[in-house]
């Protein structure tokens, strides 16, 4: 393992301390995960897969994976992601909304997850 790599254990841990320093833990512990199989029921849900692959070091420093994601399931089984988290070195994270926009706090990121969760179910393609 070189320098800036995070082993999966490491990452797990990163995991824990971002959840909890956030602030993001008490709102993801009030949606089931994300089950692993085929067919899901349509819903809000968290993930907390860790990909291997985020946490090998680009040799500049230390790697951002995400350790946690909040999922929206249609009726047609479509899964759209709807924002996630990311950590640093048990230093900071980061709390995003989408894929290009990034929140302050853990109790806005949750109201905008809510918002467009709630948008998505009042659009024709959901009823």
């Amino acid at each position: 393992m070189s320098r800036y790599e995070l082993s999966l254990n490491d990452a797990k841990k990163l995991q824990k301390w971002a959840l909890e320093v956030s602030g993001a833990k008490k709102f993801l512990d009030t949606i089931p995960k994300i089950p692993k199989t085929k067919k899901i029921k349509p819903g809000l849900y968290a993930d907390y897969y860790i990909d291997d692959e985020e946490l090998e070091d680009d040799g500049i420093d230390y790697c951002t994976p995400e350790i946690a994601a909040v999922w929206s399931v249609d009726k047609k089984g479509e899964e759209i992601k709807l924002g996630g988290i990311r950590a640093y070195n048990w230093e900071t994270y980061w709390l995003e909304f989408g894929y290009d926009t990034e929140v302050d706090k853990a109790e806005n990121w949750w109201e905008l997850i809510k918002e467009e969760y709630n948008k998505m179910l009042n659009t024709d393609e959901t009823k």
